[in-house]
C-alpha cells in the first residue's frame, strides 16, 4: 500500500469517524427540536384561531344581548294589538331603527337579524319579525333550546354562522321568543391576518359537538361529518390539548392537533400529513449531511495537501523509476531536488546514474545505425549490378542490329534510372521519383523483350509528394514479369495501385499470371523459392522492415492459376527524415 494511502487511512480513522458520530448525534438532537417546534407552531395557530373566533362571537353576542332587551323589540314581541294599531310599516321602522342603532358599525359581514315570537298570531312584517315555527323550519328542529347556541345555516347555497338566543319578557321574565343573528363565515373565521399554517398540505377544520364541519378552506367540506379518526381525538380525556396525535385517514397517516373554543361546543383541528412533517425533518437532516460533507471535504483536502507535501519527493522518485522501467530515460530537474534531505540526495544520484546509462545507450545506438546503413547499402548493391549487366548487353545488341533509336531510348532510360538510384547518396526519395524509376525500368524491359504485357498505373496524386525508401517497386515488377506472367502469351497485365489510409500508404502490384501455392508464397517471403524467385522481394521486405520497423513490409496474396498480388505497406512520410509515431 502506498504511503499516502496509509496516511489517508489514518486520517479516516482519526477524523472521519468522529465527524460522522457528532453529525449523527446533533442530527438526532436537532430532529427532536424541529418536531417540538413544528408542534408548537401548529398549536399556536390553533390558539390564535380560537382566540379570534371566541372574541368575534363575544362581539356578536353583545349585539343580540342588547337587542333582546331593547324596548322596541320587547314591545314588538309582546304587544300584538299595539302593533296592529301602528300598522306594519311603523312596526317595521321601529324594529329597523333599533337594529340600526346597534349594528351601524358592522359593515357587510352581518347577513341578517331576525326575531321569532312564540305568539302564533304575531303581526309579521316579513323582514324582521316572524312566528317561531319559521325558526324551527329553518333549523330543522322540533323544539328550540331555551339557551344560547351556535349553528351553521345554509341559504341560497351559501353557508352562514347563526347565533340563536332566547328573549325573555322584562316585565314577567317569561320566554317570549328568539333572536337569530346570522353573519358571513369571514366575520368569525377571519384568517386573513393569521394564516392557518405555513404548510400548504395542512388542513384547518372547525367541528361542532355533533361532528359537523363548520369551517374548512375547502367549501365542499362544509356541513359534512368530520372523519371519525379526527373527531374522536378530542374525546380522549387522557390526551392534553396541544399534543400531536397520530391518525390514519383513508390509509394515509396524519398528525392531528386540536383546541376547543371557549363557551362553545366547537373544536379546531389542524390536520397535517405525517409525510409533510417528515419532509421538514429530512430537510434538517440533508442540511446536516451537507455541512458534514463540506466539513469532511475541507478536512480531507487539508489532509491531502499535507500528505502530498510529505510524500512528494518519494512520489517523484517513484515516477522516475517507473518511467525508466518502461524505457523512458529522460530525467527531471524539478520537485524533490530543491530540498536538502535523504530523498533529494537519492533523487540526484538516480539522475546521475540515468545520465550515464543514456550516454552508453546512445553510443550503442549510433553503432547499430552505422551497421544498418552498411547492410542497406549491401542489399541495394545486390539489386543494381545484375540489372545493369543485362541492360548494357541489350544496348550492345540493339546497336549491333542497327536499332539506334531503341538503343538511345534505353540509354536515356538507364541514365534516368541510375540518376534516381544514386539520388545524391540519399536512401529516401519522393514517391514521384520512385514511380518514375519503375517506369524507366519497365521501358527498358519493354525494349529488351517486347511489350508482351500491359501495365496500368493507379496512384493517388496525394501520394506523389510524399517520401519513401528508394528502389522498392522495381524488384517487385521484375519478379511479376519474369515469374508471374510467364506463359501468358501476350495477354499479361500488371496493375500498380497506390492508396492512402489513415496511418499508411499501401501500394499493390497485381498480375494475372500463373499464381502460386501457399507453400511457394511462404518460400517467396523467406527468399528460398526455386530458381532464385523471391530474392528481390525478400531484399525489399528486409529493407523496409529494417528502416521503418516490423509493422511495415510486404504481404503476398496468390491463387494458383489466377494471379498474384504483392502489397507494400509503408508509412506516410511528409518529410525526408522518418520519425516513428512512438518518438513524436
Amino acid at each position: 500500500m502506498k504511503i499516502n494511502h496509509k496516511l489517508m487511512l489514518a486520517y479516516l480513522a482519526t477524523i472521519l469517524f468522529p465527524i460522522l458520530l457528532l453529525t449523527n448525534y446533533y442530527f438526532n438532537r436537532t430532529s427532536d427540536l424541529v418536531i417540538q417546534q413544528i408542534s408548537d407552531s401548529y398549536q399556536k395557530v390553533i390558539s390564535q384561531a380560537n382566540s379570534g373566533i371566541y372574541y368575534n362571537f363575544r362581539f356578536y353576542e353583545s349585539i343580540i344581548d342588547n337587542l333582546s332587551v331593547s324596548p322596541a323589540i320587547q314591545l314588538a314581541m309582546t304587544n300584538q294589538s299595539a302593533n296592529r294599531e301602528k300598522g306594519i310599516y311603523a312596526m317595521n321602522q321601529q324594529i329597523k331603527e333599533a337594529v340600526r342603532s346597534i349594528t351601524i358599525y358592522q359593515g357587510t359581514d352581518l347577513k341578517s337579524i331576525e326575531f321569532y315570537s312564540l305568539d302564533q298570531d304575531v303581526f309579521s312584517d316579513g323582514l324582521f319579525l316572524f312566528p317561531v315555527d319559521r325558526l324551527k323550519e329553518l333549523l330543522k328542529l322540533s323544539d328550540i333550546p331555551d339557551h344560547r347556541f351556535l349553528v351553521l345555516t345554509k341559504e341560497n347555497n351559501n353557508y352562514y354562522y347563526s347565533i340563536v338566543r332566547p328573549i325573555h319578557s322584562l316585565a314577567r321574565f317569561n320566554l317570549i321568543g328568539y333572536i337569530k343573528l346570522s353573519m358571513r363565515i369571514p366575520a368569525i373565521t377571519n384568517f386573513n391576518e393569521a394564516p392557518p399554517a405555513d404548510d400548504e398540505k395542512a388542513s384547518l377544520l372547525i367541528v361542532n359537538g355533533s361532528g359537523e364541519i363548520i369551517y374548512s378552506a375547502d367549501p365542499s367540506q362544509m356541513g359534512k361529518q368530520a372523519p371519525k379518526q379526527v373527531f374522536e381525538v378530542s374525546k380522549d380525556i387522557n390526551v392534553d390539548e396541544g399534543a400531536g396525535l397520530s391518525a390514519r385517514i383513508g390509509g394515509t397517516p396524519y398528525v392531528v392537533w386540536y383546541g376547543k373554543i371557549k363557551n362553545t361546543d366547537w373544536t379546531t383541528y389542524e390536520v397535517v400529513p405525517k409525510a409533510s412533517i417528515e419532509s421538514k425533518i429530512n430537510e434538517v437532516r440533508n442540511t446536516f449531511y451537507i455541512y458534514g460533507a463540506l466539513s469532511l471535504a475541507v478536512f480531507t483536502l487539508i489532509t491531502f495537501l499535507i500528505t502530498r507535501q510529505i510524500t512528494s519527493g518519494i512520489r517523484l522518485l517513484h515516477n522516475k523509476v517507473t518511467r525508466v522501467g518502461k524505457g523512458f530515460l529522460g530525467t527531471s530537474t524539478s520537485g524533490a531536488k530543491r530540498g536538502k534531505n535523504e530523498i533529494t540526495e537519492l533523487d540526484r544520484n538516480f539522475d546521475s546514474m540515468i545520465d550515464n546509462l543514456r550516454s552508453l545507450i546512445h553510443q550503442n545506438y549510433v553503432e547499430k545505425l552505422e551497421k544498418r546503413e552498411m547492410e542497406l547499402n549491401f542489399l541495394q548493391a545486390q539489386i543494381n549490378p545484375h540489372f545493369l549487366y543485362n541492360t548494357l548487353d541489350s544496348i550492345k545488341n540493339e546497336i549491333d542490329m542497327d536499332e539506334k533509336d531503341n538503343a538511345v531510348r534505353m540509354v536515356l532510360a538507364l541514365s534516368n534510372l541510375f540518376r534516381i538510384s544514386v539520388s545524391k547518396g540519399q536512401n529516401i526519395i519522393t514517391w514521384q521519383e520512385e514511380i518514375d524509376h519503375a517506369r524507366y525500368y519497365m521501358e527498358i524491359l519493354g525494349i529488351r523483350f517486347g511489350e508482351n504485357y500491359k501495365v496500368t498505373w493507379r496512384i493517388d496524386p496525394d501520394i506523389l509528394r510524399m517520401y519513401t525508401l528508394k528502389i522498392i517497386l522495381q524488384p517487385i515488377l521484375e519478379n511479376a514479369i519474369q515469374h508471374g506472367l510467364e506463359g501468358t502469351a501476350g495477354n499479361g497485365e500488371i496493375v500498380v495501385e497506390g492508396v492512402l489510409t489513415d496511418k499508411a500508404i499501401v501500394v499493390s502490384i497485381r498480375d494475372n499470371g500463373v499464381g502460386m501455392s501457399s507453400e511457394t508464397v511462404q518460400r517467396l517471403l523467406e527468399g528460398s523459392a526455386d530458381g532464385g524467385q523471391g530474392i528481390g522481394i525478400k531484399n525489399v521486405d528486409s529493407r523496409i522492415k529494417m528502416y521503418f520497423g516490423a509493422e511495415f513490409g510486404i504481404e503476398v496474396y496468390s491463387v494458383l492459376g489466377e494471379g498474384t498480388e504483392i502489397r507494400l505497406m509503408l508509412p506516410k512520410m511528409e518529410e525526408r527524415e522518418y520519425v516513428p509515431d512512438s518518438d513524436r
